[in-house]
C-alpha cells in the first residue's frame, strides 16, 4: 500500500512537471504606438489579438528542419546515415479578422519572449512583442 502511494505520488509530480506550456500575453505596436493586446497559445499554436475593434485570430508554425549526415565508409562496411530534424527559434503566423485586412506575422522567440513584426497587405507594420514571466 505505501509503496503504491509513492509511485502514485511520483507520477503526479512528473506529470504536474509536463503541463501543457502557459499562454503568453502578447502586443500589437502600431506606427501610432498604440498597443493592441492578445494571446498566444504555444499548446496549439495559435494566436488572437484585438486590433481596432476587430478579433483577429489565427495560426503560427515554427521553422523546422532535417539534417541527414553521411559518414565515410568505415573498413568495407558503412556506417549508418544519421538524421536529425530541428526545430528552430522563428515562426510565421497568418492572422485574420471579418472585416480586416489579414496581417502575416514573423517573430522569434527565446522561452516567454519573443519579437517581431505584423504586416498588413497595404504595408501597414506593427510590432510584434510577447515578454511572459
Amino acid at each position: 500500500m505505501a509503496r503504491s502511494l509513492i509511485a502514485l505520488s511520483a507520477c503526479a509530480l512528473v506529470l504536474a512537471g509536463c503541463a501543457a506550456p502557459q499562454p503568453l500575453p502578447i502586443q500589437l505596436v502600431d506606427p501610432a504606438a498604440k498597443a493592441h493586446r492578445g494571446t498566444l497559445f504555444p499548446d496549439g499554436q495559435r494566436i488572437e489579438v484585438a486590433v481596432d475593434g476587430l478579433k483577429y485570430g489565427g495560426f503560427y508554425i515554427v521553422a523546422t528542419g532535417i539534417g541527414i549526415s553521411r559518414p565515410m565508409m568505415v573498413g568495407p562496411y558503412f556506417a549508418p546515415d544519421t538524421v536529425t530534424t530541428y526545430t528552430s527559434n522563428q515562426a510565421r503566423a497568418h492572422l485574420a479578422a471579418e472585416g480586416g485586412p489579414p496581417l502575416s506575422c514573423e517573430f522569434l522567440f527565446d522561452g516567454p519572449r519573443a519579437v517581431g513584426e505584423c504586416r498588413t497587405p497595404a504595408g501597414a507594420v506593427y510590432q510584434f512583442v510577447a515578454e511572459g514571466k
